[in-house]
């Protein structure tokens, strides 16, 4: 699966609310993918905090306890999981499923680059989601099954 965010296009977004008609119109005119999308409105979102990593430092260690979900802005990061060496840069989502699933890391990524990023408390995300429409929490629930392989629904997700 190829995964990429057009930053060009994102940023002839502007500062327009991502879900304004103004920005329904600007992700056809500009013709944004559904990454391109999903990233603008991730880094639009003003209640989540940005960090920075400086290269060399790991943003998530494979068996750590996950307390915080990364979005990542700017940068680029090396991913090691099950062997498999990877890069990721913006738009990659890091821990959200293991934080969300009350399981550990399942990789370990570090900054290559200076890494720009928006900080997803995982309390915040498990609160948000109890909150969420029956069938909206069943989706999200078999997602985070299927990103970790799960057989079993993790119980902070029942």
């Amino acid at each position: 699966m190829n995964f990429s965010v057009d930053l060009a296009k994102v940023a002839a977004m502007g500062n327009l609310s991502p879900y304004s008609q103004e920005a329904m119109d600007a992700y056809v005119r500009l013709g944004l993918s559904s990454e391109d999308r999903l990233y603008y409105q991730l880094v639009s979102e003003l209640s989540l905090d940005s960090a920075a990593f400086m290269p060399g430092r790991n943003l998530c260690v494979e068996g750590q306890p996950v307390s915080e979900a990364y979005v990542v802005r700017q940068g680029e990061l090396e991913v090691l999981s099950e062997g498999a060496r990877y890069r990721v840069g913006p738009g990659a989502v890091l821990g959200l499923a293991a934080g969300l699933a009350d399981v550990p890391h399942n990789m370990t990524a570090t900054a290559v680059t200076v890494v720009t990023a928006s900080v997803i408390p995982i309390f915040k995300a498990l609160k948000g989601i109890g909150s969420f429409h029956p069938g909206l929490r069943g989706i999200n629930r078999n997602t985070v099954m299927r990103i970790l392989n799960l057989n079993a629904v993790p119980e902070s997700l029942k």
